[in-house]
């Protein structure tokens, strides 16, 4: 009897009909609409002028497929601590990851195109500054002589752009 009960039940649920044709033919509209909207906005953000109107990015930050080996170009950095000692727990972050540790006052680090770099002196108690003496030619980010100071948290030091 209980079985035929509950039988009786999830039959009688499954005729609900949740959903009519109206809402349908609506959700499909709204769906095909914002499909078309992404794939128009897309190609206007390859515009520059477009671009620059909807984000304020006026330099595209991709790397176009034609152009793999600027994938691999680099440029170098050169930093120096400043009012702080020598110390392992001062970390260099190139986008987010640590690749690099302060073992010397001056430190030479390889950079590629749109590489963020960031300093870590989470471990480190005393504040301390770091100062970017010297850049190659290939690096298009005026950031010579740019200095951050570290109180035992993450800076960002600068974002990378090469010629």
């Amino acid at each position: 009897m209980k079985l035929k009960k509950i039988k009786n039940f999830f039959h009688q649920l499954g005729k609900i009909n949740i959903i009519n044709k109206n809402v349908e033919r609506c959700l499909v509209f709204l769906s095909s609409f914002f499909v078309l909207l992404l794939i128009i906005s897309q190609i206007g953000l390859i515009n520059k002028t477009t671009r620059t109107f909807f984000t304020d990015i006026e330099q595209y930050e991709g790397v176009n497929i034609n152009d793999l080996e600027e994938v691999f170009k680099h440029g170098e950095l050169t930093l120096q601590l400043i009012d702080g000692n020598v110390n392992q727990d001062i970390k260099i972050l190139l986008n987010g990851a640590t690749v690099y540790k302060f073992e010397t006052d001056t430190l030479n680090i390889k950079v590629r195109n749109n590489c963020l770099v960031e300093i870590d002196g989470t471990k480190v108690k005393s504040p301390f500054k770091v100062k970017i003496i010297d850049v190659s030619d290939n690096i298009a980010t005026y950031c010579k002589d740019k200095e951050v100071e570290v109180k035992s948290n993450i800076e960002v030091l600068t974002r990378i752009f090469l010629n």
